[in-house]
């Protein structure tokens, strides 16, 4: 017959045994955390290139249809220079909105993405924004109707991208470097274009509000 104190030690054992099996399995079902950096830009105000210049991210998520991809369906949260622009969203209204538009990551390979925020004031005389796109740049503007201003560190030949993977037991691996190519002169192109539209809205309102005065 078993003493008291070996079924009390039984059952301590098959309680360890379960939460370890509790334990393992909610961190085989954890969605593994991916850090990211890029590192060298050319800066558009003073033409010179910064080897320094850093864009830090990460984002978290699982690969729930296994097609070697993770896309914007697939991830929880996507930080960029420590804002979440997955999580943003939920506070966008008319007058504000913060979010991301694309994002695609080939796992093991290059990662794509659109996210930004962009404000403006009931009026639309003021407006501003700051957003990224990866293979082209980070890019920031304000709109007055007097004035405007727009910055911009522009992904080059030399810009190196890293990317590791931090799973169960926060342990690190899959750890890459790829050099990335030129951007395509299109995709600036296309964003200015975007911002003259700003522009000449803003001039528009400027010119009826001295008519007005």
């Amino acid at each position: 017959m078993y003493s008291l104190h070996l079924l009390l030690r039984i059952v301590m054992l098959k309680t360890v045994a379960i939460a370890m099996l509790l334990a393992v399995s909610c961190g085989a079902n954890a969605a593994p955390t991916y850090n990211f950096s890029y590192t060298g830009f050319l800066d558009q105000n003073t033409g010179n290139f910064s080897d320094s210049y850093q864009l830090k991210g990460s984002f978290s998520g699982n690969d729930a249809n296994h097609d070697g991809f993770l896309d914007k369906t697939e991830i929880s949260s996507f930080f960029l220079n420590g804002t979440d622009y997955i999580g943003c969203a939920a506070g966008s209204n008319a007058y504000y909105q913060c979010g991301t538009d694309n994002f695609l990551y080939k796992i093991g390979g290059a990662l794509d993405f659109s996210a930004g925020i962009g404000s403006s004031d009931p009026e639309g005389f003021v407006s501003r924004g700051h957003y990224f796109v990866s293979g082209s740049g980070e890019f920031d503007y304000v709109m007055t109707p007097f004035s405007s201003s727009e910055s911009a560190y522009l992904w080059t030949s030399d810009t190196t991208f890293s990317i590791g993977k931090r799973g169960l037991y926060n342990a690190q691996s899959n750890f890459q470097v790829h050099m990335l190519a030129v951007p395509e002169p299109g995709t600036w192109a296309m964003l200015a274009t975007g911002l003259l539209v700003v522009v000449g809205t803003a001039r528009r309102r400027k010119g009826a509000l001295q008519v007005r005065g």
